[in-house]
């Protein structure tokens, strides 16, 4: 997949994202779409460096940080779309998203979608 031809919420976003995917050695979609969502703004991305390795997330430590209720709907979006967890409401998501979160979230969806297909197609 070209990861240029995404959006991308900033520069930074696009530039820690693209450093993120250039190390990481596995092809599961679910990383993909987390970084994506954890590097899309400074405020997330900031506490959730931290707790983001290359083959681990902990979104219990990023969510324990009290992020306003727009941040902290697409860090749940991100552990829902990395491990399938039962935590994320969309109907919430929906209420606190302004555009640029929601273009993100959007975002997040087609690549753990498309790139799930691509590891799919290759079996």
């Amino acid at each position: 997949m070209n990861f240029d031809q995404i959006y991308y919420a900033s520069g930074q976003h696009k530039e820690h994202f693209l450093a993120l995917v250039n190390t990481k050695k596995s092809n599961e979609s679910g990383y993909y779409s987390a970084y994506y969502i954890l590097t899309s703004s400074k405020e997330i991305w900031s506490l959730a460096k931290k707790h983001t390795q290359l083959e681990e997330i902990d979104f219990d430590k990023i969510l324990g940080h009290g992020l306003v209720s727009s941040y902290k709907s697409l860090v749940l979006l991100a552990q829902h779309l990395f491990m399938a967890s039962d935590c994320f409401d969309l109907d919430r998501a929906l209420e606190s998203w302004d555009q640029p979160s929601y273009s993100v979230a959007l975002q997040a969806i087609k690549l753990r979608w498309s790139l799930s297909r691509d590891s799919s197609e290759d079996f």
